[in-house]
């Protein structure tokens, strides 16, 4: 007897005690997989406790990742409730018995990766390096356990394109069933590599080699497209000021003029080209004219005006179109 009573005596400490005929023996803790929790969940009855006390509803399992702890005072209170004499009944075990949900527990690091991804899916291949920030630390979630492993699906709530703060709200989802829904917030940067004025270019200055650098940066909230390459700023001006480590841009730029190549009662030469031919005779420009641009000018040779381009420094390039012109300084060319 010595013996036996210590051992009965640490058995029924744990709720692990055999229950007699009549005994309600509550349990220390439980772990349930359902909703509702019920009195043989959370006891182990003797066979003189009428078979529908197990199926006394106790009250609703806590959430995942939570307890709730179940009195013996609170069972007894349910047993007269359902119409059941507790007094013909013999309490022990434990007095508060810690139910929790049987749960799976998702880390907040891979929350935040399967956010990540989504976010980066908006961006090309070989584009620019886009730098994401977490906003505040997101820890871990914890949902019922089922029979299969639940999904993550990311959902980006940022209207427009994911920059700058960006929101992407996790849903936890088992066999199309959201169980739990978890915001991740970022920060997002897109950088890359552009050219950078190294000293102030003023409005209709030429750029030049020397004025710009090349430099990841961050372009996130810079309004129109980039300069990426020293070769866009070729015969390009300034269309306003750039100040040094100014990032410029294509609306910052300007086609830059033509040169001069004609000015104003200036002895030009006359040239013209046929198939196999090529003759000039000497004329007197009548005008101003850049590379490019119709150049008008008299032969002095029949003091007739001709009509070309301006080809070069001195040179126009009468058109051929202009047949008659075209005739009369191959005539004015000895041997033509």
């Amino acid at each position: 007897m010595l013996r036996v009573l210590p051992l009965a005596f640490f058995a029924l400490l744990m709720g692990a005690a055999p229950p007699g005929g009549n005994d309600i023996v509550l349990r220390d803790k439980v772990e349930l997989t359902k909703d509702v929790i019920l009195l043989g969940d959370v006891a182990a009855l003797g066979a003189g406790v009428p078979a529908e006390a197990a199926e006394l509803p106790l009250g609703n399992a806590p959430w995942p990742g939570q307890c709730r702890e179940l009195s013996r005072v609170l069972v007894k209170v349910r047993l007269l409730s359902a119409g059941f004499d507790v007094n013909q009944f013999q309490f022990a075990g434990s007095d508060v018995c810690t139910v929790r949900l049987e749960s799976v527990r998702i880390d907040g690091e891979q929350l935040v990766e399967a956010a990540r991804r989504h976010v980066l899916t908006f961006f090309p291949p070989g584009g620019p390096r886009v730098d994401l920030q977490l906003t505040r630390d997101v820890g871990p979630v914890e949902v019922a356990a089922g029979e299969s492993l639940p999904e993550l699906r990311p959902v980006l709530r940022t209207q427009g394109a994911p920059v700058g703060s960006v929101r992407v709200d996790v849903d936890v989802v088992r066999d199309g069933v959201r169980l739990k829904r978890v915001p991740v917030g970022f920060s997002v940067r897109v950088l890359r590599t552009v050219a950078v004025a190294r000293r102030k270019v003023g409005a209709g200055d030429r750029f030049s080699r020397r004025d710009v650098v090349l430099a990841e940066r961050d372009v996130t909230s810079v309004r129109g497209g980039c300069v990426g390459s020293i070769e866009e700023l070729s015969g390009k001006v300034a269309a306003q000021d750039v100040g040094p480590g100014q990032i410029i841009t294509r609306r910052a730029l300007a086609d830059a003029e033509s040169p001069v190549v004609i000015e104003p009662r200036q002895r030009v030469f006359l040239v013209v080209e046929t198939a196999g031919l090529r003759v000039s005779t000497l004329g007197q420009s009548l005008g101003r004219a850049r590379m490019g641009e119709v150049a008008r000018a008299r032969n002095l040779v029949s003091g007739r005006e001709v009509v070309g381009i301006a080809a070069g420094e001195g040179v126009i390039q009468v058109l051929t179109g202009a047949k008659s012109d075209a005739k009369q300084i191959c005539q004015a060319v000895p041997g033509t």
